[in-house]
């Protein structure tokens, strides 16, 4: 009975009215974006479609966000609730990346592993978030007292969750030695960034599976999880590098 969030309904409601608002200002952004793009959408096709792909989701999630609510913060659906947001912070960030060059793509070096190493990277970070809502949706904060759990283990998935972590940390660390050895410097810096998010993840992790998953511990584990995935985003990103010369007829500067 109210378009707001009320003090009777609790702190829950002001994080779902909070998470609405967002919702909206990301749609406004991006309808913004779309009117400053849309005269150099012939020259940088590339932006267009990205930032009309980030507007698209927000319907999407507003639909699946409604399905989340009638089935009661069912954890299988809330867990699909959140993957087309982890998408959506990897196109964010793959965006941003590109508004910063021409869309000329400059021939790497040759037999690199690199774009390789990139691919395994973000394929392992997929995998890791998938993981990561089955082990809230089995952990104890549901959000609502009439929410049901998954009913997987939560010591075996946490377990599995665990494990592309470190795979994620080894092939970073590989990565990170082979952007050296061959001085692809454009990798070190974007690769640095994702290891330092990986230690720090994973002892936020270690920390909250062991106190008993603190609420706090628990959301700072979320930011990183996301910080996580733009990151390696970047990091993919900077295994196919691209033209940065303000001359080119291709570049373009609306988001500067």
């Amino acid at each position: 009975d109210s378009l707001v969030a009320t003090r009777e309904m609790g702190i829950h409601s002001y994080i779902e009215f909070g998470n609405r608002l967002l919702a909206v200002a990301l749609a406004i952004l991006g309808v913004c974006i779309a009117l400053m793009l849309w005269k150099h959408r012939k020259k940088r096709p590339d932006l267009f479609w990205l930032n009309i792909g980030l507007l698209a989701i927000v319907p999407v999630q507003a639909v699946v966000g409604g399905i989340t609510v009638w089935t009661k913060l069912n954890p299988w659906v809330v867990a699909g609730h959140f993957v087309p947001s982890a998408v959506a912070v990897g196109v964010a960030a793959y965006f941003v990346r590109r508004t910063y060059d021409t869309g000329i793509r400059l021939n790497a070096k040759a037999a690199s592993p690199l774009p390789a190493l990139g691919w395994i990277i973000l394929g392992l970070a997929a995998i890791i978030v998938v993981f990561g809502v089955l082990t809230t949706g089995a952990g104890p904060h549901s959000g609502s007292t009439m929410s049901t759990r998954n009913n997987l283990d939560n010591i075996w998935v946490t377990r599995l969750h665990a494990a592309p972590v470190w795979l994620l940390v080894i092939a970073t660390i590989s990565a990170l030695v082979v952007a050296r050895k061959k001085a692809q410097t454009a990798m070190v810096a974007p690769l640095t960034v994702l290891l330092c998010v990986e230690i720090a993840q994973g002892v936020i992790g270690y920390v909250q599976y062991f106190l008993g998953v603190p609420e706090l511990l628990v959301a700072l584990h979320m930011v990183g999880l996301s910080a996580t995935i733009a990151a390696s985003v970047a990091v993919l990103d900077s295994a196919y590098p691209r033209s940065t010369d303000a001359s080119s007829d291709r570049s373009l500067s609306v988001v500067s």
